[in-house]
């Protein structure tokens, strides 16, 4: 009688395994740009098209293989790095289960070419589905070029899990920014839809770092120190560049990167007060420790990793963080301040002191006239609060018109305090108004309500260099953020040109309102996950609106309040946050029981 268990089929097998290994194309990247480095290839190239889904194809000029290897590497737990157990706790290179390329194959058709550097012909492979389809001499370079096309296509399951073409290609080039950091002395090449978006020359990690980064002089610390339990080097930032995303914290351990919240905690801790609240360092760090004291097979991604003393390196990491922050920024000592600030004795006090002899008016006489009182704006706000207004005009207020619904303008009893806050008597009773939110609300709402918005060109167009990863993600969002009023485009690799600015920002720094806009659209797409067009709107008003600290005139504050009860949404805008606050009678009476 046959048993209920039976054997899988491999094709099936690579499909359960392709399961844990490739999440997205990114992974594919991954696991091919690690093989191209553990072949001591010097030049790597990376080629997408469709974030990855349609196309991801890797060329190296690294040793290469025979043709049996090349038939053999797409075999299920083929490899080369380890023939027992115990190897697992001595490994030097980044792959070694012999998993990856059979489940890539199983989901997707892949061509490969390689050459060995001592033959003279190259061998091509095809291979669909996890089906062998050919094996043919071929004219080839030394090195190899894999290509997989059409990932997932035999399981539309998966496939519909995966996100838009624009969220796959920021993940796949998250993960060639990675690997080029963590081997800088390579080069590597990154093209996207047949579009040459990066070319990285080989040297060391600071100028890995500078072509990627877009980094100011003297905001990059090196650090260094070297134990009996790791070897910690690489560069942090300094406290002006903390952002509040974490897209820029890069660990390494052993050469592969990781993700570990337990160690990002200690860096973090280690800068003390001196990070805002919600903000978080530009960090590159490399760990190295001895193979046998850290085991790197607890996950199919090999994103995270087991320490055999991480107490231990989580203190040290700590500490370096620490001593380096401390050496960078030098608090002079007590001694020092007091000498700097003690009278030398040799010099008179009066040659350290300049006296200010005023120029006094003899014939001024302070009882001769009296001064007129300047109400303070509490004054005036009693004032307000005490003068009624007739109910008619209250009634006006808010007046629908039959054809539209816009509000009818009036003219407010409104001041200003702190330059920040607007208060206005509205139908009787007390507005308190936030006149930065209020205004971001006003142009998120027009941007919502448009197609588009004009622009006004600037007499002197400015150019922007971005770092790599800003400007990938530029060329997403680049038709959405010129139809919020912008006149921006491409001049050159990783630089646009600012041609226009909407009216808004006319008399702002263009450079550094894209910038932050840029900054502001990762953190509303990326990490609160609202959608991309939104999440431009949202950045886009938060920074072309009047800024908290800014004086209005009557003219201004008027038109700030009219257009705000304009709006839709008039007390809290997209994020929950409060824009007025009404007072009234009652409200008043219970403040003061």
């Amino acid at each position: 009688m046959a048993g209920k268990i039976q054997l899988l089929p491999d094709r099936t097998a690579n499909q359960i395994a392709a399961g844990e290994v490739v999440q997205r194309p990114a992974s594919v990247v991954k696991e091919l740009l690690e093989n191209a480095i553990d072949a001591q290839a010097t030049i790597i190239k990376l080629f997408i098209k469709n974030g990855g889904c349609t196309l991801v194809q890797v060329d190296d000029n690294g040793v290469g293989m025979n043709a049996f290897d090349a038939r053999m590497c797409w075999e299920r737990h083929a490899t080369s790095k380890i023939t027992k157990a115990d190897d697992l706790y001595n490994l030097n290179t980044l792959g070694f289960r012999g998993e990856a390329l059979a489940s890539i194959a199983s989901i997707s058709e892949v061509e490969m070419k390689t050459k060995y550097a001592e033959e003279d012909t190259g061998t091509r492979i095809t291979i669909n589905a996890g089906k062998f389809i050919n094996q043919e001499n071929t004219a080839a370079t030394q090195g190899t070029s894999i290509a997989v096309k059409n990932l997932f296509y035999n399981i539309p399951a998966r496939k519909n899990f995966l996100k838009s073409i624009s969220v796959e290609t920021k993940h796949t080039f998250e993960e060639f920014q990675r690997i080029a950091l963590a081997y800088p002395a390579i080069t590597f090449e990154y093209s996207n839809q047949g579009k040459n978006l990066s070319k990285l020359e080989g040297g060391d990690l600071e100028k890995r770092i500078n072509d990627l980064f877009i980094l100011k002089e003297g905001e990059l610390i090196q650090t260094s120190e070297n134990t009996d339990i790791v070897e910690i080097n690489g560069f942090i930032g300094t406290p002006k560049t903390a952002k509040r995303t974490r897209g820029n914290q890069y660990l390494f351990a052993n050469g592969r990167f990781i993700k570990d919240p337990y160690l990002n905690h200690a860096i973090i801790s280690g800068y003390g007060g001196l990070l805002e609240e919600k903000k978080y360092p530009f960090y590159i760090l490399f760990l190295n420790v001895d193979p046998r004291k850290i085991d790197v097979n607890i996950h199919p991604t090999k994103h995270e990793v087991k320490f055999e003393d991480g107490r231990h390196v989580y203190t040290l990491l700590q500490s370096v963080i620490k001593k380096t922050i401390g050496t960078h920024f030098v608090i002079p000592t007590d001694t020092q301040m007091l000498n700097a600030t003690a009278v030398k004795p040799t010099q008179n006090l009066n040659d350290q002191i300049a006296f200010i002899n005023p120029n006094i008016n003899q014939n001024f006489n302070p009882f001769g006239h009296k001064k007129q009182k300047t109400p303070t704006s509490w004054e005036k706000l009693d004032e307000i609060l005490n003068t009624p207004i007739h109910p008619q005009k209250q009634k006006s207020f808010f007046t629908q018109t039959e054809k539209t619904t816009e509000t009818v303008n009036h003219h407010f009893e409104i001041f200003q305090i702190q330059d920040s806050f607007l208060v206005a008597k509205i139908e009787g009773e007390l507005n308190l108004i936030h006149q930065h939110r209020a205004h971001r609300q006003i142009l998120y709402e027009r941007y919502a309500s448009t197609h588009s918005v004009s622009s006004q060109q600037l007499l002197f167009p400015r150019t922007i260099k971005l770092n790599q990863s800003d400007f990938a993600l530029y060329l997403e969002i680049q038709k959405d953020i010129n139809a919020l009023g912008f006149d921006i485009s491409e001049f050159g690799q990783s630089t646009i040109i600012i041609n226009g600015l909407p009216s808004e920002l006319s008399k702002e720094d263009g450079a550094s309102v894209i910038l932050q806009i840029i900054e502001d659209f990762k953190t509303n797409f990326q990490n609160l996950k609202i959608a991309k067009k939104d999440a431009l709107r949202q950045a886009a008003a938060k920074n072309a609106a009047i800024k908290t600290g800014k004086a209005l005139n009557q003219t201004e504050m008027q038109a700030l309040l009219n257009d705000l009860l304009h709006c839709n949404q008039k007390t809290i805008d997209q994020s929950g946050k409060t824009i007025s606050v009404k007072l009234t009678k009652k409200s008043l009476e219970r403040f003061f029981q």
